[in-house]
């Protein structure tokens, strides 16, 4: 497989955005409509617009990266012979969708074997549209204004100024019990607040903007985290597992933060489950290129 270059990687990007756009004014024209819906597990579902725009998605990458892999919530993706694989969600916060709520994104990542290539992510109704590739930056496109601003480099937050995020799953077992706890744990830490906005890809995305601080989340997928971890870490934002663990993709556990904040949290995560989470542990933040003290 041949390595791609900067100018490759963005070019490849612009391609992204176009399909990105196109997949959200599909959602858009259906947003707050009566929708099919269908159960998958626990209180998870899915709509007749998640199967259309990842129809959409799938042709078209299908026909502009033959040779790539792709994986995608609704129809599984299909095998590749390049080394990339695509991560596709149509439809991040089909709940939220489904109920009128604005809070619903477009997620489409691209990585080989060893890293994220590229991402995108549309927030449709929020007008916003955030895009990274490998050692370019991350930058943030506001629709109604079309300015496209560069995402600084995160700096240093401490736990009393922070601003955080979760969400939850849709089988209700033991990891509610778990992430109810450390929701209660964080604000007892003194943090500004904890929201629950029902997509990951823009809660990930949001800790790369500065709109929040940090952001943890158990029992993801592939297509919730890619696009969103590029975006964040190219914004210089720390993505790890709850123990300080650095992989391409995170999915079991996930948490995204500014320097200072993200090793608060890992210190939080270690004390409300001893030994659960492997890892590092302490001094991941000292080791990323991309954060600013």
């Amino acid at each position: 497989m041949s390595q791609l270059n900067t100018t490759e990687l963005g070019e490849i990007g612009i391609q992204i955005r176009e399909l990105a756009l196109a997949a959200g004014e599909i959602l858009l024209s259906g947003h707050g409509d009566i929708h099919t819906i269908e159960s998958k597990r626990g209180t998870e579902f899915v709509t007749e617009m998640d199967r259309r725009v990842e129809e959409f998605l799938l042709d078209e990458l299908t026909r502009r990266f033959p040779g790539d892999a792709i994986e995608a919530e609704e129809t599984g993706g299909r095998a590749g012979t390049s080394g990339r694989t695509w991560y596709v969600d149509p439809l991040d916060g089909t709940t939220n969708y489904a109920h009128g709520y604005p809070f619903f994104s477009v997620s489409i990542a691209c990585a080989d074997q060893e890293e994220l290539l590229v991402g995108t992510v549309l927030a449709p109704y929020l007008g916003e549209l955030y895009q990274a590739h490998r050692g370019g930056g991350s930058t943030l496109e506001r629709a109604r204004s079309n300015d496209v601003i560069p995402l600084s480099s995160r700096k240093k937050v401490g736990m009393q100024s922070a601003l955080l995020a979760t969400g939850f799953p849709y089988v209700r077992d033991e990891i509610v019990d778990l992430n109810t706890g450390l929701v209660r744990d964080f604000l007892k830490a003194g943090c500004h607040g904890v929201r629950r906005g029902g997509s990951a890809a823009i809660d990930l995305v949001h800790v790369a903007a500065g709109k929040l601080d940090g952001y943890w989340e158990l029992n993801l997928r592939t297509w919730d985290t890619a696009a969103g971890t590029l975006i964040a870490r190219e914004a210089g934002a720390l993505v790890s597992g709850f123990g300080g663990n650095r992989e391409i993709l995170h999915v079991e556990n996930i948490v995204a933060a500014a320097p200072g904040l993200h090793q608060e949290m890992l210190e939080m995560f270690a004390r409300a489950q001893p030994g659960r989470w492997p890892g590092p542990g302490v001094g991941y933040g000292e080791k990323n290129p991309g954060a600013e003290s």
